[in-house]
C-alpha cells in the first residue's frame, strides 16, 4: 500500500469487522502517527456484505453506522482508490487526537443522500460515474474526516462551538442544518480541517467551499483553537432528561427529549423499546427536532405492527453520544 503517513506497527489485515446481519468480512486497519486509528471496508467487502431488499436496492449494515441503503446501478460505477484513502488519512498532520474511524468504500451511490457522507465514527465514500483522480479522492475523504473530528472533538463538549463561532465569526443560529450547505457551521468546520490539517493532494490549489469566507489560517488563534480540542476528545457526558406523556398511556404516546442548548442533534435520536424481560419490542429512528426538543410517538406496537400487551416497558434513547432512560406503562 502506498502510504506517504507513517504507520504505528504495520498494517493488519485480518481485522474482522460484522457487517450485515450474520455476515463477517475482513476489513484493513492502520494506526497513524496523527491518532487517528482506521479500518476501512474496500468496495469488494461491501459488495459481499449487503442485503438485497425486494426492489432491488441492496442494504449495508454496520453495528457502528447503522443501515445504508444502496441504489441499483444504472451505469459504470467507479469507487474510491483505497491505497488514495489510507493515504490521505494518515497525511493529515499539525494534531493529534485519540479517534476511531470506519471507512466504507462503497460500490453504489447511497440512495438517501446520493454522495460521499460521515456518520459519527463512519465515513461513506460514494462511488462516481469516471474515476476520481487522487486529489480529488483525497479532498473529499479529508473534508469527510472533518466532519468525524468535528464529532469527536467538538460536540458535547460545553462551550466549544460558542468558542469557535466567535473566533470564525459565524452565527450558528443562522448557519444551522436548514442554511444553504456551504453556509453551514458543520461544513464550514470541516473545511476547517481539511484546509489546514489536510495532506498537500487534499489541499494544493483546493479552497474552501465556502468561497466567501476567510482561510482559516488567516484566522488568528484558529488552528491552536482546534489543535487543542482535537488533543482532548473525551466525551463529556450529559445526561439528557426525558418524559413520555401520556404515562400510562393507552396506547399512543410520545417520547420527548430535552436536549442542551449546544447539543447537536440533527441527525435526530434512536430509541429502543424492551419489555420487562428485556426483550426488545420497538426501534424507533425520529428526525423530530424543533426548540430544543426531540420527540418520537409509540403507537403501542412491535416492530411487525403487531399490538402488545398492558404492561410497563422501558425506553433507551441514543442521540449526539448520550442519551437517557425512562418507562412507560401500556394500559389497554
Amino acid at each position: 500500500m502506498a502510504q506517504n503517513g507513517k504507520l504505528n506497527g504495520a498494517l493488519a489485515m485480518a481485522a474482522v469487522v460484522l457487517l450485515a446481519a450474520g455476515s463477517a468480512v475482513a476489513a484493513s486497519s492502520a494506526s497513524f502517527d496523527n491518532g487517528l486509528r482506521v479500518t476501512l471496508h474496500d468496495a469488494s467487502e461491501i459488495a459481499a456484505a449487503c442485503t438485497v431488499s425486494a426492489d432491488g436496492s441492496r442494504v449495508l449494515s454496520s453495528p457502528l453506522a447503522g443501515s445504508v441503503t444502496l441504489a441499483p446501478a444504472t451505469r459504470t460505477l467507479y469507487p474510491f482508490d483505497a491505497d488514495v484513502v489510507m493515504a490521505a488519512l494518515g497525511d493529515m498532520r499539525g494534531f493529534t487526537c485519540d479517534v476511531e474511524v470506519e471507512v466504507f468504500i462503497l460500490d453504489a451511490i447511497p440512495a438517501d443522500i446520493g454522495s460521499s457522507f460521515a456518520r459519527r465514527g463512519a465515513i461513506f465514500l460514494s462511488p462516481s460515474y469516471a474515476p476520481l483522480g487522487d486529489a480529488i479522492t483525497a479532498y473529499i475523504t479529508t473534508h469527510e474526516m472533518g466532519h468525524v473530528l468535528t464529532w469527536a472533538a467538538m460536540d458535547g463538549h460545553q462551550g466549544r462551538w460558542e468558542a469557535y463561532a466567535a473566533l470564525r465569526g459565524l452565527d450558528l443560529a443562522a448557519a444551522g442544518a436548514d442554511a444553504p450547505h456551504a453556509l453551514r457551521a458543520r461544513e464550514i468546520l470541516a473545511e476547517d480541517f481539511r484546509y489546514l490539517f489536510g495532506g498537500i493532494l487534499a489541499t494544493a490549489n483546493i479552497g474552501l467551499e465556502n468561497h466567501t469566507l476567510a482561510t482559516p489560517d488567516r484566522v488568528g488563534g484558529l488552528r491552536e483553537m482546534l489543535v487543542g480540542y482535537l488533543a482532548d476528545t473525551t466525551p463529556v457526558v450529559v445526561s439528557v432528561t426525558s418524559r413520555a406523556f401520556p404515562n400510562p398511556c393507552n396506547p399512543r404516546t410520545t417520547i420527548e427529549l430535552l436536549l442542551p442548548s449546544d447539543m447537536d442533534a440533527t441527525a435526530g435520536a434512536e430509541i429502543d423499546l424492551y419489555d420487562i424481560r428485556g426483550q426488545l419490542v420497538r426501534k424507533l429512528q425520529t428526525g423530530d427536532v424543533a426548540n430544543g426538543r426531540v420527540t418520537a410517538t409509540w403507537d403501542g406496537s412491535d416492530d411487525l405492527g403487531r399490538l402488545v400487551p398492558s404492561g410497563r416497558y422501558l425506553y433507551v434513547a441514543r442521540i449526539a453520544g448520550t442519551g437517557a432512560r425512562g418507562s412507560i406503562t401500556l394500559v389497554r
